[in-house]
């Protein structure tokens, strides 16, 4: 047996990595940046655990990213592991936010600031793309799932359905694919490859051999297991003719540290986050403008399902129409330069904080703004990721999945017809796709090339 309980990934190392995938996290980008930390350098995660966590990251109300590093954080350490993700992920983000807020609000316009967001603009588009194809590649593999992943796109796209009936329909339309495989076996033609439909019996037992030795420490840092444990995770194939969507190449730094369900552990996190939620409202009843936008943004953040993007209009209808803290403009160019500074859209809080109370309000602000998604997320991952062991439950969040990744394809589109206006944006996104794909430069160097040739191009 391994000694599971003795792998223990520390704080720091948690807290660099996530610091290094908040620099370079631009929007939807965040999501292959994430990935590749995560499963490539780190190998914390397989590519199956990573879009098991996807999911959930998803299915949680507020902004996917940051609900992404508080169960990542959440699966190594515990809550201090969520907290310490979180806020390196943000960090980044908060800081650069915080001062592009102060020059504006202080000398104006800023024409440089024009220049950066049409160029950083063009370049997004070029890293979100790469992260689609990345992801794609990853979570629709089976047959089922590019018919998952085709639906999505067609539901927002041509039917402008919201988020919470795509995930009904998604849902629903998973289960009821995991309960016919299970009556019909040979429906699992059909939850495998494009190569299996015209097999037979391509995914059946007898064709796994067990005989295979795993994947040891010198293989891919992980220590051998025996083919019946974690979820038979290291099993390899007789050739080249299985095509099993599931089968990973290495133990995770997760599976080897893994946290059983345990329902004081529970009750304790659902305590400490209450009770961290109480203290932050006495806080900020001090001053009523900040109980006024505090109160306000929790409530956003923890109603409003499909991504930072869906929140923007309710923030707007609060800053502007509301309580008029902010102009039309103001919120124009607040939501410019939160997509020019990494980490997710929703990073506009810190400006309207800002300009409501100063640093305090733009603290405040973020905090509110994610809190709430967060805390659920980190409550629930280990009753997820238990639950997610289980083949038929890992059928079902592929496919919602896959139906999210499809939803990703339509953003491109937007970001696409709204950015690319012309032959040097054009040429920026080009060029941030090709470097990032195929020549693996570290995306940080990526957007900081980008900003000099955005500075001199723009001018």
């Amino acid at each position: 047996m391994i000694a599971e309980k003795e792998v223990r990934v520390g704080l720091g190392l948690i807290a660099r990595t996530f610091l290094g995938i908040g620099i370079a996290s631009f929007s939807l980008a965040a999501l292959g940046e994430a990935k590749g930390w995560m499963t490539n350098k780190r190998k914390w995660f397989t590519d199956d655990e990573y879009m098991q966590g996807l999911g959930l990251a998803q299915l949680m109300p507020g902004a996917p990213t940051v609900n992404l590093s508080s169960y990542f954080g959440y699966r190594l350490r515990g809550l201090p592991g969520a907290a310490v993700a979180s806020i390196c992920f943000l960090t980044p983000c908060f800081l650069v936010m915080l001062l592009l807020s102060h020059l504006y609000l202080k000398y104006g316009e800023m024409p440089v600031v024009s220049g950066l967001f049409r160029g950083l603009g063009a370049l997004v588009v070029g890293l979100v793309f790469n992260t689609v194809l990345d992801l794609w590649r990853t979570g629709v593999k089976t047959i089922f799932n590019w018919l998952m992943a085709i639906s999505g796109f067609v539901m927002v796209f041509w039917l402008k359905m919201g988020v919470v009936t795509i995930l009904l329909i998604a849902g629903g339309a998973s289960v009821i694919m995991a309960l016919l495989t299970h009556r019909f076996p040979a429906l699992s033609r059909w939850t495998g490859r494009w190569s299996g439909l015209w097999r037979k019996s391509e995914l059946s037992p007898k064709n796994f051999d067990d005989s295979t030795p795993s994947p040891t420490s010198d293989e891919a840092g992980a220590s051998a297991v025996k083919p019946s444990t974690q979820d038979a995770a290291v099993r390899k194939t007789k050739g080249a003719t299985l095509n099993n969507p599931y089968t990973v190449e290495y133990v995770s730094a997760w599976a080897k540290a893994y946290q059983p369900l345990n329902y004081r552990s529970l009750a304790g996190s659902v305590f400490c986050l209450s009770l961290i939620l109480a203290v932050g409202l006495l806080l900020i009843a001090q001053r009523p403008e900040l109980m006024q936008m505090g109160s306000r943004f929790l409530r956003i953040g923890a109603v409003v399902f499909g991504s930072g993007y869906a929140m923007l209009p309710f923030i707007q209808e609060t800053v502007v129409n509301q309580f008029a803290w902010l102009t039309d403009q103001q919120f124009a160019v607040a939501l410019a330069l939160s997509l020019i500074t990494p980490g997710p859209v929703t990073i506009i809080g810190t400006f309207i904080g800002f300009k409501v109370a100063g640093v305090v309000g733009a603290l405040v602000g973020m905090l509110s703004m994610y809190f709430p998604a967060w805390a659920m997320t980190a409550v629930v991952a280990t009753p997820y990721a238990k639950a997610g062991r289980v083949g038929y439950f890992k059928q079902v969040i592929a496919g919602i999945v896959a139906t999210f990744i499809g939803t990703l394809v339509v953003v491109v589109i937007k970001l696409t017809t709204d950015t690319l206006v012309d032959i040097p944006t054009m040429a920026m996104a080009i060029g941030a796709f090709v470097v990032q794909r195929f020549i693996k430069i570290d995306t940080i160097w990526i957007v900081l090339g980008g900003a000099i040739v955005s500075l001199v191009v723009f001018r």
